[in-house]
């Protein structure tokens, strides 16, 4: 059960992308159960699709390896270029070379992380 001043009233739009079917899943029921709507991809290639497609995504929240043409670095650099009001929270076991030349806005989430934190993250930059 998640704290309650973590819970979200509002229904911000977060595109969650990560390869790993089980990492995802417990991802999406855990933003969820938070109160956030939730568009899932499995891979950065995937989500551009996606990012092209709607303009109605409001956070971001890639793992930085991603199987396909692009990782979740290009992946954060296309959603601030394309819809510059966006989150980006980039999740990676260490912080990636070039991380703050490549998406300067996007923030750095270490792994392992506990998706409270990433909860907590996405009310401070969102200001939900």
């Amino acid at each position: 059960m998640l704290d309650p001043e973590i819970t979200s009233s509002a229904r911000l739009r977060i595109l969650a992308v990560e390869a790993d079917p089980h990492v995802r899943a417990v991802a999406v029921d855990t933003l969820e159960e938070a109160g956030f709507e939730v568009i899932e991809a499995a891979t950065a290639d995937r989500a551009a699709i996606i990012l092209h497609a709607r303009n109605d995504p409001s956070v971001v929240f890639t793992d930085a390896v991603t199987p396909g043409e692009l990782n979740g670095l290009d992946l954060a650099r296309m959603a601030l270029t394309l819809h510059p009001q966006i989150v980006v929270i980039v999740v990676a076991g260490a912080l990636p070379t070039g991380f703050s030349s490549v998406a300067p806005d996007a923030r750095f989430l270490p792994k392992p992380y506990r998706m409270a934190e990433v909860i907590r993250l996405i009310h401070e930059l969102t200001e939900d």
